[in-house]
């Protein structure tokens, strides 16, 4: 990491790395990778090889960001060499091997992803990290679900989940939930997955993540609505619904409307049809304020199809 001393940069390599960063954000790409390419000089220059390193490191995520694989992976193989034997640097080793296996998953080239990755698991466990080592583990899952190796993905998620909760990270924890609901709903387990996406839920508001609080919440009632427990189904989306509308975020809260129209549409006895009437039209005026012509055709084809259905009731 850059250093710095009482919020201030104690060496050029550092600047010029900060310098790059602020470049990135500001999408200015060329000019951003020059500096990192600067800063990695400089460090080379002090012989601090764990800074240089994570300087090429920066380097190979801009590149990557950019679709440029091949470069990414020069850039940090090089990075890795530097401290692969480096016994004060293997957590950066690590974490390096990390992000070559998302260039070579992006890439295509999963087998070589998958090998990596391994790799980075046994760098990481060897020296007891455990968010690096979560990481690798959700990296591996990755790879192993674009393989449809479903079984192998979920027992991965599983053991970053577990790695992320024994380090206290919760927000980690929380997406890594996420993606093992994703393939309990997908396998038809319900209770499961509503199990894990509670204790998601939790999480996300244990760290004040309104935005994650209100995704879960949105899964929660999606769930229930399939196996039509439309009462718990129209609770969690309409939190889900209060929360996004808090946050602005207009997008998921039409989608929310949009599941929660199809919850009070389900039938008379446990919906409320003037209350799915007011979702679908409050769901197509944002999707009419976004622009999104698509998504406002859809809900619109959908609550027609709707109106239609009650008529002949």
């Amino acid at each position: 990491m850059p250093r710095t001393s009482q919020g201030k940069f104690v060496t050029e390599a550092a600047s010029v790395f900060q310098e790059g960063d602020d470049l990135w954000k500001a999408g200015k790409y060329d000019e951003a990778a020059a500096k990192y390419e600067k800063s990695a000089g400089l460090y080379h220059q002090k012989d601090d090889v764990e800074g240089e390193a994570f300087a090429l490191t920066r380097l190979g995520e801009l590149e990557l960001s950019l679709d440029n694989f091949s470069r990414a992976a020069e850039v940090l193989k090089v990075a890795a060499d530097l401290v692969k034997h480096k016994d004060f640097a293997q957590n950066t080793y690590g974490d390096i091997l990390i992000k070559l296996a998302k260039v070579y998953a992006d890439e295509g080239e999963l087998a070589k992803a998958l090998q990596t990755t391994q790799k980075a698991q046994e760098v990481l466990e060897a020296n007891n990290s455990h968010d690096l080592l979560g990481d690798a583990y959700e990296q591996e899952a990755y790879v192993l679900m674009v393989q449809n190796k479903e079984a192998e993905a979920l027992e991965a998620y599983k053991k970053a989940s577990e790695l992320f909760r024994t380090d206290g990270i919760g927000l980690k924890e929380a997406a890594s939930l996420r993606a093992i609901a994703r393939i309990y709903m997908k396998q038809k387990k319900y209770e499961e997955a509503h199990e894990v996406l509670e204790r998601c839920r939790m999480l996300y508001r244990e760290n004040g993540d309104l935005l994650g609080e209100a995704s879960a919440l949105s899964a929660i009632g999606c769930l229930r609505y399939i196996i039509r427990d439309i009462e718990n189904a129209r609770k969690a989306l309409m939190k889900s619904v209060y929360l996004y509308g808090k946050l602005a975020h207009h997008f998921a809260e039409a989608e929310a409307l949009l599941y929660l129209a199809r919850v009070e549409a389900f039938d008379r006895a446990q919906g409320d049809f003037e209350r799915a009437k007011r979702h679908y039209k409050r769901a197509v005026d944002l999707f009419d304020f976004l622009g999104n012509e698509t998504m406002k055709r859809v809900v619109l084809d959908e609550y027609h199809t709707f109106l239609n259905r009650i008529a002949n009731l």
